[in-house]
């Protein structure tokens, strides 16, 4: 049956129809209906240019309340004291500020930035390593987050540990190995196979066959009743799990990959862009409480004892603390660094990407000055000492016969008959000096080799020379104090193949880069 629509009836839909296309264009921006009738546009900007001078932090924000994800972990101690607990405490450090911080406890990595993505929290605790994955995949989907602050580094909270008979990275080679996917364990893990002397196809193999786990306590629990030879894990449960398996060790840790695994605050543009000094704030009290933490350390692992939900006793606090560094001012302007340079941001962020992009999960090369907003840092300057807290790494000689945690095999060209590296083989070079930069605890030895083509005495001294031009390139560009490298040439005394062959010759010329964990570490 028909149905006669009168001429009200028409009038009726045309104007809803007028008004769903007008919606339209002023939500996507095509036209500003609020801007053509006099008033103020509806929709605030959400993109941040960091190029720009920070909007004045004399302005009231748009709101002084703010979200902010954490996981149970000890680093993030520095933004809970300042608050007195997971929601804004009278007279604490944030209160005094104006400010109503709530902590959101989303333990799951991806949960955690879909929560920054979806604008259930403002601002997201990560680390560099998981960042170089979030902040690819937002940028995809066109949404825009950046660092703005560094939160802590692991020191010896992370680890890989292995049975009896695993003294090295390359003797996981075959082995079961558990770990938590797609998170710093996993990076750590890679990371340390990645700088190892293990082929492609061993590396392949020990992923392939390892065990998954949701997190870092897992692995410690099925190493412990040996279901696996090796584990990445957190402390204390790493610690314990050595200590119940007889012949156990840890291979290596983060107190000498002592500047690979950092948690950072990453605040999302479209909160950043309407309240610039919320997130000041936000930042200037972390950072008084990391200083009440560092004064007051008995008090501090107290208040963090009775946070409720947070699950962390005092006693435990204080322990997990000790493998921890909270950052100050200091840590965070020699973190992120200036625009443009090899910072240690820079050197990680680039490291984790190429993890992430081996593993097809995002495209493309790391945009560093994208991805990080210095200026709420910048903006501190004289509120906080910008003289380093830590003392400087010193370095000790490893034990005669001592085994190296990795040994690298490297082919490094040279011009012919010279000590002068080719063009083509910086490149590698400087992988060795990002390498040694994020594991800043070890002693490298350079190793150069030759294969049996000419004379003796000649590639004998010509190996040296070459060893000693890689190690003045690192310390050149790099900074790195030469106590730390050591050199030797080897010529054609210690080949990995016959010289028979173009082949074993080709294997024979290398230079082995031989990692050994810094004695001096307590």
């Amino acid at each position: 049956m028909a149905v006669k629509i009168e001429k009200g009836g028409w009038a009726l839909i045309f104007m809803v129809g007028l008004g769903l296309v007008g919606y339209a264009l002023n939500r996507y921006d095509i036209v500003n209906f609020g801007g053509l009738l006099g008033g103020e546009k509806s929709k605030s900007p959400e993109k941040v240019d960091t190029t720009q001078p920070l909007p004045s932090l004399t302005k009231d924000s748009a709101t002084n309340a703010v979200r902010v994800r954490v996981n149970i972990w000890v680093g993030c101690v520095g933004g809970l004291v300042a608050n007195g607990g997971l929601d804004t405490v009278p007279g604490s450090i944030y209160d005094k500020k104006g400010l109503k911080v709530s902590f959101k406890i989303i333990d799951d990595w991806t949960e955690g930035a879909t929560a920054l993505a979806t604008d259930n929290v403002d601002v997201m605790l990560t680390t560099a390593d998981v960042w170089a994955k979030d902040y690819a995949q937002f940028r995809e989907k066109g949404f825009n987050a950046r660092a703005a602050y560094l939160v802590d580094w692991s020191r010896g909270a992370d680890g890989v540990i292995g049975s009896q008979g695993i003294k090295s990275i390359e003797d996981l080679a075959g082995k079961t190995v558990a770990y938590a996917p797609y998170t710093p364990s996993h990076f750590l893990l890679y990371n340390g196979l990645k700088n190892s002397g293990l082929t492609t196809a061993q590396r392949t193999e020990i992923f392939s066959k390892a065990v998954h786990t949701k997190d870092g306590i897992e692995p410690a629990t099925l190493f412990a009743q040996q279901k696996v030879a090796a584990a990445v894990a957190w402390d204390p449960d790493m610690s314990d799990a050595v200590a119940k398996r007889p012949g156990s060790r840890k291979i290596y840790d983060t107190k000498v990959a002592n500047r690979l695994i950092a948690d950072l605050l990453v605040v999302s543009d479209k909160f950043a862009a309407k309240n610039p000094q919320t997130v000041s704030k936000l930042i200037e009290g972390w950072l008084e409480g990391v200083a009440f933490i560092n004064q007051e350390p008995s008090r501090a692992h107290t208040l963090i004892g009775t946070i409720k939900d947070f699950n962390i006793p005092a006693d435990l606090a204080k322990t997990m603390l000790e493998g921890v560094r909270l950052a100050d001012y200091a840590d965070n302007k020699s973190f992120f660094g200036a625009a443009g340079s090899d910072s240690d941001y820079a050197n990680v962020l680039k490291m984790a990407t190429e993890m992430y992009r081996e593993l097809r999960l995002i495209k493309g090369a790391p945009d560093v000055e994208s991805s990080v907003d210095r200026r709420y840092v910048d903006a501190l300057s004289g509120k906080f000492s910008s003289t380093s807290s830590e003392a400087p790494v010193e370095y000790k000689e490893p034990a005669k016969g001592a085994t190296p945690f990795a040994t690298q095999r490297r082919s490094i060209y040279f011009e012919t008959g010279s000590a002068r590296i080719s063009m083509d083989s910086r490149a590698v070079v400087d992988e060795i000096g990002g390498f040694m930069r994020a594991y800043e605890n070890t002693i490298v030895d350079i190793d150069g080799n030759s294969d049996s083509t000419g004379a003796r005495e000649i590639n004998m001294t010509l190996s040296r020379e070459r060893a000693e031009s890689v190690k003045r390139y690192l310390i050149e560009k790099y900074g790195f104090p030469a106590v730390r490298l050591r050199t030797a040439g080897n010529g054609p005394d210690k080949p990995l193949e016959s010289n028979d062959t173009p082949e074993g010759r080709e294997k024979n010329r290398r230079t082995d880069i031989k990692v050994y964990a810094n004695p001096a570490l307590k």
